[in-house]
């Protein structure tokens, strides 16, 4: 049964106000990070995306690439094999050239085919007799060739070619005398434009980037293509300085050292090649639909938080209102106790307030074994004073001999309230009887100096008289009876000529049957 009390519990305005305000916070919060990591799972998602899609051009374009490069590697090799064991003097060199046409026919990708002696001297190519001869001494590829006994194929830096004009890609093979020593060049050209032509069927956006380059950073094709393609070099990009020296292939998001655009790159050492295959597409891009689901879900988290934010301002003013109407309920309540417990005329507490605090007090009277002091008050003549002076002037005189009793209380406990009529009644907590004696006869004494004029008592001002009983550890009852014999000792007061105090100690156990029997007081003033 207790876990229902518990949950029937009433909770105050001011933590049901803090309740709201946190669930508030705490729905709010929530919100915002559900929305957080929605977010941030479509953007990982929207990259991954583009990452996968990046990667499938790469594996493409070295695809491409491979097999661009092979065919032209294997023509190579066989012209090669020829030149060194038939030579080109003769009818071998028209052999050569009819050969050389033909397959730039049949192999997919190759401008040309060339074949260079030991000075660099053209002595045989594929396109027609009437092509002049020159001389190639000066290219890098020659250089290179005549410089190394490498017979590997030779892939070169984007050169313009003296034939056509166009810019070509050399791959190249050494042609080696049979003593060794350095015989000429075997050459087949690729043009840059042919792979441009395949990067353009490639699906990149516009700001995207498709391109090949040598392991040294030299660019041989790129989408989109540029003026100076032929002596840029990104070997100081971060794919090759960040991502290449650690992995052959990967995904990262790099910003440009050719135009600065931030993408979204996959790159790829193409194998068994000295070339490096890379796409990329701008996060520009990739993010725009990303973009446009951020916004609306801010927009709609927003509009939702503010819904919330609304409700609960709306929902807090309203407690409180009713924290202000319970708080003003609580200040009339307090007053309405204190006006049910204040005399309305003098402003003292009322016979209710006085019985409250009596039955009180006796009761800690009687478990302490202590005594507790009652003073019954009465003013002398006060009806003769009405007739006299009327009840408003009466009422006024009640105020001032009020005024001047409740001066007389001193300590916290002590009360002093009406009793009734011209009757006023004192509590004295812990009092012995010369303790109550001398409060009564300083109430009595400040009512005489005070000099209230009484025409109609014989002293000609206005006086009091007092009962007072003190009660040694009274019993749990009985102060009804010690309410009596204060009444009887007031009596008795007014019996011997009023302005006077009359007191008795009552002792023993059983106080309210001594109050009963009529025993003297034991000290009478």
């Amino acid at each position: 049964m207790k876990h229902f009390s518990f949950m029937s519990t009433r909770l105050t305005a001011s933590a049901l106000s803090k309740a709201l305000i946190s669930f508030i916070a705490l729905v709010c919060l929530s919100l915002i990070l559900a929305t957080a990591w929605q977010m941030n799972q479509s953007k990982r998602e929207r990259i991954a995306t583009a990452q996968i899609a990046v990667s499938n051009i790469v594996l493409a374009a070295e695809q491409q690439a491979q097999d661009t490069l092979r065919q032209a590697d294997n023509t190579l090799r066989d012209l090669v094999e020829r030149v060194e064991h038939d030579g080109i003097a003769g009818e071998q060199q028209t052999r050569l050239t009819k050969l050389m046409a033909q397959a730039v026919v049949n192999v997919e990708g190759i401008q040309g085919l060339f074949i260079y002696d030991a000075q660099g001297n053209w002595v045989a190519n594929s396109f027609s007799k009437g092509v002049k001869a020159k001389t190639n001494d000066d290219r890098a590829y020659f250089v290179y060739h005549r410089d190394n006994a490498d017979e590997s194929i030779h892939i070169g830096s984007i050169v313009e070619s003296r034939n056509t004009g166009d810019m070509v890609i050399p791959i190249s093979r050494r042609i080696t005398a049979a003593d060794g020593s350095f015989a000429g060049v075997a050459l087949a050209t690729v043009p840059v434009a042919y792979f441009q032509k395949f990067f353009e069927r490639m699906d990149v956006d516009d700001k995207g980037v498709i391109f090949l380059a040598l392991n040294n950073g030299d660019l041989l094709a790129r989408r989109p293509t540029l003026t100076a393609l032929m002596t840029t070099n990104v070997a100081k990009g971060d794919i090759f300085t960040r991502y290449l020296p650690y992995s052959d292939s990967g995904t990262a998001v790099i910003t440009s050292v050719v135009d600065g655009i931030e993408r979204i790159y996959a790159y790829r050492r193409v194998s068994g090649l000295p070339i490096v295959a890379a796409a990329g597409v701008s996060c520009e891009y990739v993010l725009a639909p990303w973009w446009a689901y951020a916004q609306r879900s801010i927009i709609l988290t927003g509009m939702i938080i503010l819904a919330l934010v609304l409700l609960g301002i709306l929902l807090y003013r309203q407690i409180k209102q009713v924290m202000t109407a319970e708080g003003e309920l609580n200040i009339a309540r307090n007053e309405l106790e204190i006006i049910a417990q204040t005399d309305s005329l003098t402003h003292l507490p009322n016979r209710r307030c006085f019985d409250a605090a009596l039955h009180r007090e006796w009761g800690r009277a009687s478990r302490n074994h202590s005594t507790i002091a009652i003073i019954l008050l009465d003013i002398d003549w006060f009806k003769q004073y009405n007739d006299n002076y009327g009840h408003l002037q009466g009422d006024d005189c009640l105020k001032q001999v009020a005024g001047l009793i409740a001066n007389s209380v001193k300590r916290a406990g002590d009360v002093a309230a009406r009793y009734g009529g011209e009757e006023f009644v004192m509590l004295l907590p812990e009092t012995d009887l010369a303790g109550a004696l001398s409060v009564a006869e300083k109430v009595k004494s400040s009512i005489a100096d005070n000099c209230m004029e009484h025409s109609a008592s014989p002293l000609g001002k206005l006086t009091i008289s007092s009962g007072v009983v003190v009660i040694d550890a009274p019993e749990k009852e009985g102060y009804t009876a010690a309410l009596e014999e204060a009444d009887r000792l007031l009596y008795f007061a007014k019996t011997k000529g009023r302005n006077r105090v009359e007191g008795r100690l009552i002792q023993g156990a059983r106080a309210d049957n001594h109050l009963a029997e009529g025993l003297p007081a034991t000290l009478v003033i």
